[in-house]
């Protein structure tokens, strides 16, 4: 028996975790969660000890940065390899709450997130202890499941770590058998006390106890029977691809000869049904009578980018909806049926597969897109984006912060040829602009490929922590293009615009006059700034070896 309970209990805890798949941990420093520390620290090392299992240790300094990088390793996991949880470890106090919003984002888009945040024992909480608070639960529904564990006793026997490490890992996974609430992946939190002592003790690394999952509830199993049919074989039917809708969407849209409407992180932008200018079509006359003229409209994943696309959703006459992300009970309430994953009933029609040239309705969606498709300036947003495109191919990953980036890429974006999608990788969960470059960083990371990311200058400046590697951690290969217009500009596109200029401008744009290469210099990270169409291609043209910052300045 270890003569520290709490380096003991941590061991068996790491080593089930990996047992279970777990292979990458992102540590934040801290003294409650010293037993974590010590462990990793072994395990994590370039030498374990004796029966320690061979981890990937990334260690940063802020507990914010590093949930986002967490939640980064995890996306790069699930879009070019096998999906597997991902572990962020935190000490007490304040360091739990930071982890908040990346646990949000995790919980709406269905990331596997396991956050095991030390805690100070029974006995230290609510007497005022340092560094205390109410830490049990504190996630809310915001998690698939939370578990308090009592601080490890001497006299404890093995397993307890183990039976959480396995039923943490299958909930974060989404076995239906262990959540009743979705069955969808998603974050889970271990909040574990530890009493001191709380460093190394030298302690033997065992095989950890394999626990054997018995389902005690989930959801109800679907029989054949109960599968939707085929789609109504109707003439004036639309399919909308939103974020992690896959290739399937593709695959329906043309047994039916219907339009896709594909957003840039779909997987689905290519074929010969995909309008690639769908929403200069949607802004067009013809366009407006087309959306007039649509009898069905098949959702398949969570569209979260434009008005046209929801609009042409709320105004359905009739709507279905498959694979709406993680929330997906959430979908819209009109929907006339809602399933949880696309059938292959649906990649075929009742009345056959229809010859896409037979689709005089999509010959029309398809005319419509060559008239409406409007220019793009030789310099700007849409620009950027274009480039930023051009050079990805098959085998690339793409990350793009949300606001106008993503928007300029889905507007601009061009069509694949099936089968030579890139992974386009973006936190649509909750679509927010925070830890976006931490989050790219972490799928660097964890797919090893040379990764392409673009995002907006609030967007890089709101997460420019996530720069910060220390000299003992792996460094991606990464390249962030930042377009840099000197603040929020796409609230001049809503309806915020219609105001005063100085008080959009102080309230809303928010010019922050930063200068990027500066910034950049601060952390060690290479910088160039360029101001063209061609700067930009040139400074593209190579796949990146480290990680890398090109602004380009768009003012």
């Amino acid at each position: 028996m270890s003569a520290h309970p709490s380096a003991s209990f941590a061991r068996e805890l790491v080593a089930s975790l990996y047992a279970y798949g777990v292979e990458d941990f992102v540590l934040c420093p801290g003294s409650r969660s010293g037993p974590l520390a010590h462990a990793l620290a072994e395990a994590g090392g370039g030498n374990p000890p004796l029966g320690a299992p061979r981890v990937n240790l990334h260690v940063r300094i802020d507990e914010r940065s590093a949930a986002f990088l967490a939640l980064g390793i995890a996306r790069g996991h699930a879009a070019t390899a096998v999906p597997r949880p991902v572990a962020v470890i935190t000490t007490s106090g304040t360091a739990v709450g930071n982890l908040l919003p990346a646990v949000m984002e995790a919980h709406h888009s269905g990331v596997p997130l396991l956050l095991l945040t030390a805690d100070r024992p029974g006995e230290m909480r609510g007497v005022g202890a340092n560094q205390t608070t109410d830490q049990v639960g504190i996630f809310d529904t915001f998690v698939r499941w939370s578990a308090d564990s009592p601080a490890p006793a001497p006299d404890e026997p093995p397993g307890r770590a183990a039976t959480l490490a396995a039923r943490a890992v299958a909930i974060a996974l989404g076995d239906p058998a262990r959540d009743d609430m979705t069955g969808t992946p998603g974050p889970v939190h271990l909040d574990l006390e530890f009493r001191d002592p709380l460093g190394a003790d030298g302690g033997v690394w065992h095989d950890p106890p394999r626990i054997e999952q018995t389902p005690s509830y989930g959801t109800p199993v679907v029989t054949p029977e109960d599968l939707p049919g085929p789609l109504p074989a109707v003439e004036r039917g639309v399919v909308i691809a939103g974020d992690g809708a896959g290739e399937v969407a593709r695959d329906v849209a043309e047994a039916h000869g219907w339009p896709l409407l594909a957003e840039p992180t779909s997987g689905a932008r290519a074929g010969d049904a995909c309008i690639g200018a769908y929403l200069d079509v949607l802004a067009s006359p013809a366009g407006r009578d087309l959306a007039d003229q649509v009898h069905q409209v098949v959702v398949i994943g969570r569209p979260t980018l434009s008005r046209p696309v929801q609009e042409l959703v709320a105004r359905a006459p009739s709507l279905i909806v498959a694979a709406h992300g993680a929330r997906w009970r959430e979908a819209p309430r009109h929907a006339d049926k809602v399933v949880r994953t696309v059938p292959t009933s649906w990649l075929t029609r009742d009345d056959g597969r229809l010859d896409l040239g037979d689709s005089t309705w999509l010959a029309r969606w398809r005319d419509a897109a060559s008239e409406a498709q409007a220019a793009v300036s030789s310099w700007g947003g849409g620009a950027v984006a274009q480039a930023f495109m051009a050079v990805l191919g098959a085998a690339d990953v793409a990350v793009l912060g949300s606001s106008g980036p993503i928007r300029a890429v889905d507007r601009v974006g061009p069509v694949w040829t099936p089968g030579a999608v890139p992974a386009v990788i973006a936190n649509r969960g909750l679509a927010g602009i925070d830890g976006t470059v931490s989050t790219a960083v972490g799928v660097a990371l964890a797919t090893g490929r040379p990764t392409q990311a673009l995002m907006g200058d609030v967007t890089f400046l709101h997460d420019v922590g996530g720069l910060l590697i220390g000299p003992l951690e792996s460094r991606p290969r990464l390249r962030i293009v930042v377009a840099n217009d000197g603040g929020g500009t796409i609230f001049a596109g809503l309806e915020h615009a219609a105001a005063p200029a100085a008080q959009v401008e102080r309230v809303f744009t928010t010019p922050h006059g930063a200068d990027l290469a500066a910034i950049c210099a601060g952390y060690g990270i290479p910088h160039v700034a360029v101001r063209s169409a061609d700067a930009l291609a040139r400074a593209l043209s190579q796949p990146p070896v480290t990680l890398e910052v090109v602004e380009a300045r768009l003012f």
